[in-house]
């Protein structure tokens, strides 16, 4: 979806499992895990058996076996089960989503609609690994193999399925999206490319480009979404989106596009849209009472509303795009409590001042100072 590479696909597929439920390649939950917690049988373990069953005759087994759901005869994977808990039971690991109404119940609709497209419930548990990694360090590798094999079988699945968007498929399909979307962010923000600013910007212009293909879905099929159980959700977002922002703290970058003489006049309107939606997120951060949802939304939203023209002006790396960028780097790090961001808010800024130079140091300063003060309390 995004024009990368694959790095799965010059793997051989995976192998079939053994007569014991068990593939000898499989990939360990973590590198401290024995073979009672992986669930792989040891030599000295005794089979069990259900004393109904060993009353049976074969031929009786043989008419069951042959009644039952193939299915029914696959070995439980753990890591899945480890996944799927984690995903019902820790509710920070969408913080960055509208968080309207009640967690549990709107969480376990997701989960209802993913049985009957399974390309969500692998982009699912995809982002529960993809958290565990986080939350785990020691086990972080295999957290993270786990997640982008999930996730890559997730968009393979998705793609298979893809017909049109209608009334049976919109509400899957949409929240599939969004996750990979939530998922595609936290793997940028934590990107820290050799390459500095240039190999920053080619992984954020992906991120971009994926958003705007999740709001592309949200629009097309908005009618259908409003007859859905996400109606609550969605105006919600919508009325935020489209309220006038109140603060000035933009006030110096719209300054510097206001006065430019180099940007046209369609490049100018495509800032005020995104320094619009930046403004809205520094008032909700910034606000004496939080309000409904989250307050931290607009850090994946600002990525997804941005204009068609922002993908064109961040590939050139114009001047005036990398200042706003350092506003937006300022908001992420009044966010830096979110485990998708952390420290990159100084990072991304850092990049950028050491790219432009002390001859934007003017245009700079606001997003400069107010990162350094709450660095110098921190420490």
């Amino acid at each position: 979806m995004s024009g990368r590479d694959c790095s799965f696909a010059s793997q051989a597929p995976p192998q079939k499992l053994s007569a014991s439920g068990v593939s000898p390649q499989a990939p360990s939950r973590s590198p401290s895990s024995n073979p009672s917690q992986s669930g792989v049988a040891t030599p000295d373990a005794a089979p069990l058996t259900a004393p109904s069953l060993s009353k049976l005759d074969l031929s009786e087994r043989s008419s069951i076996n042959s009644q039952q759901d193939p299915s029914l005869d696959e070995p439980i994977n753990l890591n899945h089960m480890e996944l799927m808990i984690h995903l019902t039971l820790d509710k920070d690991m969408f913080n960055l989503s509208d968080g309207i109404g009640d967690f549990p119940s709107n969480f376990l609709f997701g989960i209802h609609k993913s049985l009957d497209s399974p390309y969500l419930l692998y982009q699912l548990l995809a982002f529960s690994a993809r958290h565990l990694a986080f939350l785990h360090p020691e086990s972080s590798a295999s957290y993270h193999y786990q997640a982008a094999a999930l996730q890559t079988r997730a968009v393979s699945l998705f793609n298979a399925a893809w017909t049109e968007v209608n009334q049976s498929n919109c509400v899957p399909i949409l929240l599939f999206s969004t996750i990979l979307g939530h998922h595609f962010l936290a793997d940028t923000l934590a990107q820290r490319d050799p390459g500095g600013l240039e190999g920053f910007i080619t992984h954020y212009i992906q991120c971009v480009e994926m958003h705007r293909g999740i709001y592309a879905i949200a629009q097309t099929a908005w009618p259908l979404l409003m007859e859905s159980k996400l109606e609550q959700i969605l105006s919600w977002s919508s009325a935020f989106n489209t309220r006038p922002p109140k603060g000035s703290h933009c006030q110096r970058i719209r300054e510097l596009i206001d006065s430019s003489d180099t940007l046209s006049e369609t490049d100018k309107e495509a800032f005020r849209q995104a320094i619009q939606y930046l403004q809205l997120g520094f008032d909700v951060v910034l606000a004496a009472k939080e309000e409904p949802g989250n307050r931290y939304q607009m850090i994946f939203k600002w990525t997804l509303l941005a204009p068609p023209e922002f993908t064109g002006l961040l590939a050139a790396k114009r001047p005036e795009v990398l200042v706003l960028l350092a506003y937006y780097a300022l908001l992420l790090h009044h966010g830096r409590s979110m485990w998708q961001i952390g420290d990159a808010g100084v990072y991304i800024l850092g990049l950028i001042v050491d790219y432009l130079g002390p001859g934007w140091d003017y245009w700079l300063e606001y997003p400069r100072q107010m990162i350094a003060k709450d660095v110098e309390q921190a420490l």
